[in-house]
């Protein structure tokens, strides 16, 4: 709490056109999740959830979930060079690192021979590598799936906004050579880790973005008038109030069991996040709506951050698996 209020505080007193990123490294908390040999705090992962939980109700753009909590954590389990040259770097605000784990219609392919590793395929919405140094890459080798860094200048990539205001990246692999030694020291079951972190990451993140539409929500509703009354007096508004308040509340305490889960085995942990990831999207997109709805035709413009955040909770929605994809893991689990 006390690294969440600080940050917000910080933040609150951002002008227009400071640089967050420098912000975020002044408060010390790129580094959070790395070994402090590699220049971090070495806390665990979650503890960055309230970065996440700082930034998204602001509607504040920052890639801190992919550069630090996921391809940071990942290059820091992997250790070695890469992670001693990288992270330190991070760490200061001197670098970014981004996570290209989406594949396109097929998925990516690394195949070793006498002269290096031979990427092929493609990966989808990488957010943040057109501003990264380096980006993480999946590809699925002989023994499974692989991650290997490299840097951005030897990557064809073509960037593009997204609707929540962040910049991502589709990859071309075909021509990426690496050198034999270019893979990471990890596992495919880390690479699944880190895919569950990122998906109770933004379960953090979306239970603070609505709990800030339904504050808003709620002050507009004792604004606005409607026939001479404040329609926060209405009945109906009322219990559709009550209806965001409990969405809102259901959803916080999806998003906490999935942070706790990230300790169990693999199979808890799985239906823990799965289960979060549903109601997420469920909960996120009722309040979502329902805060549109009752912001007016106000609701819909770019003064008002409801609309900012509406567009990150429908993001949210499909990120780190599908509402469906959750719900089918879940029941394969169950």
């Amino acid at each position: 709490m006390e690294l969440k209020d600080a940050l917000a505080a910080r933040f609150d007193r951002l002008k227009s056109g400071d640089d967050g990123w420098q912000a975020l490294a002044d408060a010390g908390v790129l580094g959070l999740p790395f070994a402090e040999a590699h220049g971090g705090l070495g806390l665990p992962p979650r503890d960055g959830f309230a970065v996440l939980e700082v930034l998204g109700p602001r509607a504040i753009a920052l890639p801190y979930l992919e550069c630090v909590l996921l391809a940071g954590t990942l290059l820091d389990r992997a250790g070695g060079e890469a992670a001693g040259h990288w992270l330190p770097r991070v760490a200061a605000g001197e670098a970014k690192l981004a996570l290209a784990s989406i594949d396109d219609r097929e998925p990516a392919r690394a195949v070793i021979d006498a002269t290096g590793w031979h990427l092929s395929g493609g990966k989808l919405l990488s957010i943040g590598a057109a501003e990264a140094d380096a980006v993480i890459v999946t590809a699925m080798a002989d023994d499974g799936n692989a991650a290997f860094l490299i840097e951005r200048d030897a990557l064809a990539m073509k960037a593009y906004p997204t609707i929540d205001g962040r910049r991502a990246a589709d990859l071309l692999l075909d021509d990426v050579t690496l050198p034999a030694d270019a893979r990471l020291a990890i596992e495919p079951v880390d690479i699944a880790d880190i895919l569950d972190l990122g998906a109770a990451a933004i379960a953090a993140e979306a239970a603070a973005i609505m709990a800030r539409l339904v504050t808003d929500t709620r002050d507009h509703t004792v604004q606005r008038e409607q026939f001479g009354k404040a329609i926060a007096s209405f009945q109906v508004v009322q219990h559709r109030l009550v209806d965001m308040h409990i969405e809102a509340r259901r959803a916080a305490a999806a998003a906490a069991l999935a942070a706790d889960a990230l300790d169990l085995d693999p199979a808890e942990r799985a239906k823990a996040i799965s289960a979060a990831k549903v109601t997420i999207a469920d909960a996120g997109r009722f309040v979502g709506q329902n805060a549109v709805q009752l912001h007016g035709g106000m609701g819909m413009t770019e003064e008002l951050p409801v609309s900012a955040l509406f567009k990150r909770l429908t993001v949210i929605e499909s990120e780190y698996g599908t509402r469906d994809a959750h719900l089918a893991r879940y029941m394969a689990l169950d």
